[in-house]
């Protein structure tokens, strides 16, 4: 066998195995594929999927779990993190959670393919209990429902007020190197 053959091999293996090492570390963090189940098919909770159907996002998430390496938490009892379709998963709207509203010991996150597509409700069944799991679905869904669309169009409106504002402020700056520059004798 050449040594050209045996590099490319030798590399094809190390990036198999590098790739291999990186699903595995995702699989294993707190809400990681290997450690949640999807529960979002269970017969108890087609009301809350039914209900949640018309919202126009593909991910949120709730509630605090702790961090890789099981040091630090992450996620919030306060707030409901909402991704819409067609946007990268960094994008989030965050919707408030009122008081009355939280459930604690509760974390899970939904996810979907498109707007259209029922709900995957994925949880750490060692983490969260689900009589707790629905019923702060039950209490999230009608605030969500309502309180999302409204975030989300806090969010575009301060998106344009910004790109408004920059945009004023390159055009301050121009308009002054250009009386700068036509200020000088010539």
């Amino acid at each position: 066998m050449s040594v050209v053959k045996k590099n490319i091999i030798g590399f094809s293996v190390v990036t198999v195995g590098i790739a291999l090492t990186g699903v595995v570390t995702m699989g294993i963090q707190p809400m990681g594929w290997m450690r949640t189940t999807n529960v979002g098919r269970l017969p108890e909770l087609a009301a809350v999927q039914a209900q949640l159907l018309p919202l126009d996002a593909c991910e949120v998430e709730y509630g605090s779990r702790r961090g890789s390496g099981g040091r630090r938490w992450i996620g919030s009892q306060e707030y409901a993190y909402v991704t819409p379709c067609g946007t990268p998963s960094s994008y989030r709207i965050s919707v408030r959670v009122p008081s009355e509203r939280r459930v604690s010991d509760v974390a899970f996150d939904m996810r979907r393919s498109s707007v259209s597509a029922p709900w995957k409700i994925l949880v750490d069944k060692d983490q969260t209990a689900f009589p707790a799991l629905k019923q702060s679905l039950e209490q999230l869904a009608p605030f969500l429902l309502t309180q999302y669309p409204i975030e989300r169009q806090k969010d575009a409106d301060l998106k344009v007020r910004l790109a408004r504002e920059r945009q004023e402020r390159k055009d301050a700056e121009r308009a002054l190197k250009e009386e700068a520059k036509n200020s000088y004798p010539e």
